[in-house]
């Protein structure tokens, strides 16, 4: 989901209440006046969670966990003029306290009214001219190593620290004119911050409880549920207009592990019951709350740093696996958006849903008339070998609904 960063010049004050130094002339196509101010406005979409950490992947819900936003300014000859621009007392980053917004109803885009702002002041500018501001919105100064900077595109990098799991990042940039060292009047810039992560989400029901292993041809016990990417980066450039701008290392990666000895309470009782019955899929309860599941259904997801597709390789697998890691079965994911493609790229703030799911809190879409509107909860059902086509929610950017063959 988009979001914004509005500057713009206010209103006129009156000449009494300002000095000789701060007077400007207000008259003229050129007219500015005092007291520009940068307003940060976050247009998420928001998923109602009423939490500040690190949120989870799950659903296609378009929010943000932004808590902070780091202001870059570059005066007409590209120096960094940020400290100098804003008002004393104003911290750089910048604490975001507007908070998460209301919830976004699926295929409220592209200009859903869920928006939260707030207000920074700018300093009277030394230089008249175009300046470059770039800002960017994360959730701890933890979750990437961010370098470089300059008033040019690409001009950082967010590096993952380590082992660390991918977070948000938002990201962009514009310029705005600055005349008698003020924005210049009756004039707006637009900063359109963009979500420089994808996102991934896969949602099953049915699980086997054994499938035959291949190589001895026998009933063998389904342990974990794993989904595999082609590729995977660990760093991206930013603020970007590409689709694509991490390298990607062209290696099978597990991105999402469901281990159900862990997730199944009575997994081991269950196992026993089975026998060498190939026919039964695990019981598991359905769940409420900040993440509602229905009936026998499992639920994960994450952010990926884009990468680009791997040629002759199915850019998502997933597998069935026993304890030991042997591969019971396996499905190439197709994406549906792109009339059953195999191998394509994870872009920039596309989001991947291998299952379908709306809202995180209900499983019919939060409406109030379930399967009436097409949004109820469509999990990928294991027990099939059918490709499955569902609906897509553009409150992302794209959303692609993907299906297993």
């Amino acid at each position: 989901m988009k979001k914004y960063l509005f500057l713009s010049a206010v209103g006129a004050m009156m000449l009494a209440a300002c000095s000789n130094d701060d007077t400007v002339p207000v008259e003229g196509a050129d007219a500015a006046q005092p007291g520009s101010e940068l307003t940060l406005t976050l247009n998420s979409g928001g998923d109602g969670l009423g939490t500040r950490a690190n949120r989870p992947v799950n659903s296609s819900e378009a929010a943000n966990n932004v808590t902070a936003v780091k202001l870059y300014i570059y005066n007409p000859s590209g120096t960094d003029v940020t400290a100098a621009a804003l008002s004393a007392g104003t911290l750089n980053p910048i604490t975001w306290t507007a908070g998460p917004t209301d919830p976004a109803a699926p295929g409220d885009n592209p200009s859903p009214a869920h928006k939260a702002s707030q207000t920074i002041k700018l300093n009277k500018l030394a230089t008249d001219g175009v300046y470059t501001v770039v800002a960017y919105g994360y959730n701890l100064v933890t979750d990437y190593t961010i370098s470089g900077g300059g008033a040019a595109n690409d001009a950082f990098t967010a590096t993952l620290p380590g082992a660390t799991n991918e977070s948000e990042l938002f990201a962009g940039k514009n310029t705005f004119t600055v005349v008698n060292g003020n924005i210049q009047s009756g004039t707006s810039s637009e900063v359109e911050l963009r979500r420089h992560v994808a996102g991934l989400l896969g949602y099953f029901k049915n699980v086997p409880i054994l499938y035959t292993n291949p190589s001895t041809n026998l009933p063998d016990i389904v342990a974990y549920v794993r989904v595999y990417a082609s590729s995977h980066a660990s760093a991206f450039t930013f603020p970007s207009a590409l689709p694509v701008n991490g390298t990607g290392n062209n290696t099978k990666t597990k991105v999402l592990e469901f281990n159900l000895a862990t997730l199944i309470s009575d997994f081991v009782a269950q196992t026993v019951a089975a026998g060498t019955n190939l026919t039964k899929t695990f019981n598991i309860p359905a769940k409420t709350g900040l993440t509602a599941t229905v009936a026998n259904s499992i639920l994960s997801g994450k952010f990926l740093v884009p990468f680009a597709k791997v040629t002759s390789t199915p850019t998502f697998t997933i597998q069935l696996e026993n304890a030991a890691g042997v591969i019971l079965k396996s499905w190439d994911v197709v994406n549906n958006g792109l009339a059953g493609e195999k191998e394509f790229d994870v872009q920039r703030n596309y989001f991947y849903s291998i299952g379908q799911k709306y809202v995180a809190s209900s499983t019919d879409g939060g409406t109030s008339d379930p399967g009436e509107t097409g949004d109820d909860d469509q999990p990928i059902d294991l027990s099939k070998e059918t490709v499955i086509t569902i609906t897509i929610n553009d409150a992302w950017d794209t959303i692609y609904n993907l299906g297993i063959e």
